[in-house]
């Protein structure tokens, strides 16, 4: 019985860095952050490459491309790996974002009550991150 047939490719072989993909990854931080973006840029404004990284790979590169996951699955691969190593800031950011993506209070709260049942079988103790509830209040306040 022959072996597994092995491709070559890459989901990235026809990227490039450049004003489209800033924009695409401005704008899908936009949507995750909203105006709330700022005092992350604010926080960041001594590291200057961190941000640029944020702008140009994390986000332009790799969480706006939805080639293969969309949005909502891409953002619940984030906060999963945010979430697992108990980061109390970030959780809350995408806990916040992941709302305002369209994913309803009741799916947020059970995604969390998953990542922590898989965090407690792996020995791991979430003492750090906000519930859902928490940050609720700020899905959708205004500048």
């Amino acid at each position: 019985m022959p072996g597994p047939t092995l491709t070559f490719s890459s989901t990235r072989e026809n990227w490039h860095s450049g004003p489209e993909n800033q924009q695409r990854g401005k704008d899908w931080l936009g949507q995750i952050y909203r105006h709330n973006d700022n005092q992350t840029a604010e926080m960041m404004a001594a590291h200057r490459d961190f941000r640029w990284l944020s702008i140009e790979i994390t986000y332009g590169l790799y969480l706006s491309d939805h080639t293969i996951l969309d949005g909502i699955d891409t953002e619940l691969v984030v906060l999963s790996g945010i979430m697992i190593q108990n980061l109390k800031r970030e959780t809350g950011w995408h806990l916040r974002g992941t709302r305002r993506i369209g994913v309803s209070f009741e799916d947020v709260d059970l995604i969390q009550q998953c990542i922590e049942k898989v965090a407690a079988f792996s020995g791991l103790k979430l003492t750090k991150v906000p519930r859902v509830a928490d940050i609720e209040h700020e899905v959708n306040e205004q500048a």
